[in-house]
């Protein structure tokens, strides 16, 4: 008889090897697994010991000896284990194995042993009436079912056995008897009774043969028991619910569809019983999530939903035809099904065959015959083409025995092929040293990897492949010349391996498209020209594109470029947004990012960037790091300058330490890529928390309108419709659009804030900037702090410099509110870089640059009262003497006795701590880093351990001196110090005042 499929249980492949076989069997089958042992010594000492037993006296006697060891109390507690308690290891505490065992024997014995084995159960029940012991007396006799029906009415399970559910004894020891009552089923109705008694389950992680017993016995009839698991095992629940067929099963997935987890495992549900998951979710109570399931579910098969209409009720019914539409066809975006063009335009006609791309017509994992790679044999072998910088050759020949040389030919074709993987590296130093290798030796590289590229099939030809194709796309080399040297053959071999661009580069088995990517649930994409709409079995090969490709890879697979070009990038935007919707709704199943995230990165735009920024943003507070991480890369791919603009406030503004950091690491990468310091492009990118050219902003209550500005302080005021100025917004009124009012007093609230991170953050960059001899153009300088509407306002309370080309201050000046330059005298001032021929750059002025001009510049200040965002005119400053300059020891601090907090503060202060020395896991200096690989090495005694201040609360300094390497030893050995006179006087200023600071003179 056939089974209807809606109404099969298959058991999963992982637990069938763990089905424990109860019917009777041949003793002859029982020895010869008994003789192949067990992979646990202490299963193998158990059954020896049982064996011996019934080979002596008969299985009755075993039968015995069990429910008197099962009546004993002798629960193993898990948790005094897991914190190294010793127990005793005896076959009391092997109850499970031996049960087992105990089981084979019995089933394997004759019919006479077999009924002396049930008769003593039978006493034995009686005879020891402990749960433990009961259960296992009715796991023995499974043609008893009566026994099993009432342990299952007796059983009573308290929780997980304590109340903190660790463990207790008496908990292990209910844990013992549930898994012998999960032996002992054989119906339906005993499984549920059992279900509603287990409550709370916690799986047994380490032996599944209990739980793959009872699903293989009862199947459908375990949803009781499943759903009872999740709370206590829900990974393992939600795994196995999908699979039964039970309508209690899909409505408990319904239940649970808040977290995400839940979500896939109702699709997958979907999948296996499609009219039983379509039928409960339309009957379903209205929700987003239920909605999102419902309408993935018609879209994936809307023949099916037309079908199930009949069985609906009226409410249903009306749901499901919405999503199929007048046609007929799930209407959710287009999916390839033709109607609609998935960018927001009207309906366009279906595509042709013959209007497509090949490669979304015939796919090559479609005909892999079809197209294979040209193999040359006896390529010539490159000479050796490089030669090492002395530098990174140095280390080996200080060795005793020296690596290989890597200018041999040989090695030089290993180390190729090693940068050619190193591109699709995971871990970035790797993939950054092998695009730096490239970049410097592209043909070289290339002659080499040629000898793969176009030899026999294999890994690494397919490395070398997308090595050779990742010079070619950068236009390093003509691949194609360089080819030709060897032979003509060589050349046309490669002008096709260009040409097929990585097509048939795919797995031998391609991954299946989930339902969340079905093309009917997806935004259409539109052919360039938007004169078509691509047909859902040319969707389906792009999704299928997608899903072998990865941004590890140096590129993704080479039909997306294809798609790419033959597509509207409006509409594939659109397409890579829907499949992230759907991913996301399904509870980010795949692992790490996954492709579907990636899409975003091969398809995405400027509007992707500005959906995906909060979501970012968000994500790390919902354990979406890694997520939030690598939506930065989407942002600065798919935004373009927007998007790194977003990355760059995310650096400044986020709430999450990881989240900034890496933000700020890809912004200096981003810096380094345009040839730009990270301060330059920071400069770029500088927020305006959304203030226009005039500094301001406008806030709407509905009824009336408001201005923020902001003052010297860059704090936010408001000013009315009347001028009048206010601190903050006024309370909203009657006449007011409460919604709008409300909007407006939470941004006006984050504004604040926002201004003041804003003012600290470039306060301390302008700071540096000054400490540091930063210089501007004079092009930045008036982009930056003349005409930004912020950063001008701290620009005005900071005096500047004009400097000349060799460093010497030609003119100090400040910037007036009018925009336009005022000297020391407070008369109008011109840059002098506006002459012909001038090279003057422009900085923030240090008081020791400023001389006998100094004292003037106080008086400016305190005339217009202008209150600097940090001390500069203020700023105390020192100098060497004479006989410190020619010294190799700083004496005025040496012998100086400090707080270790104080050191630790000027470790971790702007410019310190690049030269943290240890001794014996103590931190014993610091060094201040100065150009020419120079540092500047503070020495200490007795050191002190981070998290351990209290054991050492003093310091004393015992030396300073003037590192002319970097490499100047771990344990801090002074080396051939150089004379303090080699320090820039600005930046000896600068140590003095930090060393002043710390020890309190």
């Amino acid at each position: 008889m056939s089974v209807d499929p809606e109404d099969r249980f298959d058991l999963p492949r992982k637990f069938q090897h763990g089905v424990i076989r109860r019917e009777r069997c041949d003793r002859s089958v029982l020895e010869a697994v008994s003789t192949a042992g067990s992979p646990d010594p202490q299963d193998i000492a158990t059954w020896r010991s049982i064996d011996r037993l019934v080979a002596q006296d008969g299985p009755a006697a075993a039968v015995r000896f069990f429910a008197e060891l099962s009546a004993e109390d002798v629960s193993f507690s898990r948790q005094s284990w897991s914190r190294g308690s010793v127990y005793d290891s005896t076959l009391r505490d092997r109850r499970w194995p031996l049960m087992l065992r105990l089981l084979d024997l019995v089933r394997s014995g004759t019919d006479e042993e077999y009924g002396e084995a049930i008769a003593t159960a039978e006493k034995l029940r009686d005879e020891f009436p402990v749960p433990a012991s009961r259960a296992a007396m009715a796991v023995l006799a499974l043609d008893r079912p009566e026994w099993c029906s009432a342990d299952i009415a007796d059983y009573a399970e308290d929780g997980e056995g304590s109340e903190d559910g660790e463990g207790s004894e008496d908990g292990d020891d209910e844990h013992h008897v549930a898994r012998l009552l999960m032996l002992a089923v054989t119906t339906r109705e005993q499984a549920r009774e059992l279900g509603r008694k287990i409550r709370h389950w916690e799986w047994v992680n380490d032996d599944r043969r209990a739980e793959a017993t009872f699903l293989a016995t009862i199947g459908a009839g375990a949803d009781e028991f499943l759903v009872g698991c999740l709370e206590g095992s829900r990974w393992h629940a939600l795994n196995l619910l999908p699979k039964l067929p039970s309508e209690l099963a899909v409505n408990t997935l319904i239940g649970e569809l808040g977290p995400k987890d839940a979500q896939a495992a109702l699709l997958e549900a979907a999948k296996r019983f499609p009219r039983r998951v379509l039928r409960l979710v339309a009957e379903a109570e209205p929700a987003t999530q239920v909605d999102y399931v419902l309408r993935l579910h018609v879209a994936a098969d809307p023949a099916l939903a037309r079908e199930e209409l009949g069985r609906l009720s009226e409410a249903a019914r009306r749901r499901v035809e919405a999503l199929l539409g007048p046609s007929g066809v799930a209407g959710s975006g287009g999916g390839g099904g033709g109607g609609t063009d998935g960018a927001g335009g009207g309906s366009v006609p279906v595509a042709e065959e013959g209007d497509l791309p090949r490669v979304l017509v015939v796919p090559p994992w479609a005909d892999r015959e079809a197209g294979k790679p040209i193999a040359l044999k006896n390529l010539p072998t490159p000479v050796p083409f490089f030669r090492w910088p002395a530098r990174e050759t140095a280390g080996p020949t200080a060795i005793p025995e020296p690596a290989p040389s890597p200018d041999e030919a040989g090695n030089q074709n290993k180390i190729v092929l090693t940068m050619a993987e190193w591109l699709n590296s995971e871990y970035e130093p790797y993939s950054e040293a092998a695009d730096v290798f490239f970049r410097r030796y592209p043909g070289q590289a290339v002659r080499q990897l040629l000898v793969c590229a176009l030899g026999t099939a294999g890994p690494e030809r397919r490395v070398a492949e997308a090595a050779v194709r990742f010079v070619a796309r950068q236009g390093w080399a003509d691949v194609v010349a360089l080819a030709g040297e060897s032979s003509p053959e060589a050349a046309v071999a490669t002008r096709a391996l260009l040409e097929r661009r990585g097509l048939d580069t795919f797995p031998k088995s391609m991954p299946a498209v989930p339902l969340w990517a079905d093309p009917a649930s997806l935004p259409g994409i539109v052919l360039a020209g938007r004169r078509a709409v691509l047909p859902a079995s040319a969707v389906r090969v792009v999704v299928q594109m997608l899903t072998i490709s990865s941004r590890r890879e140096v590129a993704p697979y080479g039909g997306i470029e294809i798609v790419k070009e033959a597509c509207d990038a409006r509409s594939l935007a659109e397409f890579a947004w829907g499949l992230f919707e759907n991913w996301a709704g399904a509870g980010f199943p795949t692992k790490k990012l996954g492709w579907a995230f990636d899409t975003l990165l091969w398809f995405g735009d400027g509007e992707t960037a500005r959906r995906l920024a909060p979501l970012v943003r968000a994500w790390p507070g919902e354990g979406g790091s890694a997520r939030a991480a690598g939506g930065l890369d989407v942002l600065i791919a798919a935004g373009g300058e927007a998007g790194l603009r977003e990355v760059y406030d995310i650096s400044q503004r986020s709430t999450f330490a990881a989240l900034r950091a890496e933000a700020s690491r890809r912004v200096a990468k981003a810096a380094s890529a345009r040839g730009l310091s990270a301060d330059q492009l920071e400069d770029q990118l500088v927020l305006d928390l959304g203030a226009g050219r005039d500094g301001t902003l406008e806030v709407d209550f509905g009824a009336r309108r408001f201005t923020v500005g902001f003052d010297e302080y860059l704090a936010p005021f408001v000013t009315d419709g009347a001028g009048k100025r206010r601190a903050s917004l006024p309370k909203p009124t009657a006449k007011d659009d409460a919604v709008l009012a409300a909007a407006a007093q939470r941004r006006f609230t984050e504004l604040k804030k926002d201004a003041k991170t804003f003012a600290v953050r470039q306060a301390a960059r302008l700071e540096q900037a000054m400490v540091g001899g930063r210089r501007w153009s004079e092009g930045e300088f008036q982009a930056v702090f003349v005409q930004h509407p912020l950063l001008r306002l701290l620009g005005r309370r900071l005096v500047w410099g004009e400097f000349d080309g060799e460093g010497a201050l030609r003119a100090a000046f400040r910037i007036a509110e009018d925009g336009t330059f005022a000297d020391v005298a407070d008369e109008r001032f011109v840059l002098n870089s506006r002459e012909a021929g001038s090279c003057g750059t422009i900085g923030v002025v240090h008081p020791l640059h400023l001389g006998a001009d100094l004292p003037r510049w106080a008086e400016i200040c305190h005339d217009y009262e202008i209150i600097q965002p940090f001390p500069q005119i203020g700023r105390p400053f020192f100098t060497l003497t004479p006989a410190e300059r020619t010294a190799t020891r700083l004496d005025r601090f040496c012998d100086a006795d400090l707080a270790t907090d104080r050191f630790l503060a000027l470790h971790r202060s702007p410019g310190w701590g690049g030269a943290a020395l240890w001794d014996s896991g103590s931190t014993v200096a610091t060094g201040r880093r100065l150009p020419h690989h120079r540092i500047l090495i503070v020495r200490i005694t007795p050191g002190y351990r981070e998290g351990r201040l209290a054991d050492t609360p003093r310091q004393t300094i015992t030396d300073i001196w003037l590192s002319p390497t970097d490499s100047h030893g771990r344990r801090g050995a002074r080396t051939e110090a150089l004379p303090l006179g080699g320090i820039e006087p600005l930046t000896a200023s600068e140590i003095i005042a930090d060393l002043a600071a710390a020890v309190g003179t």
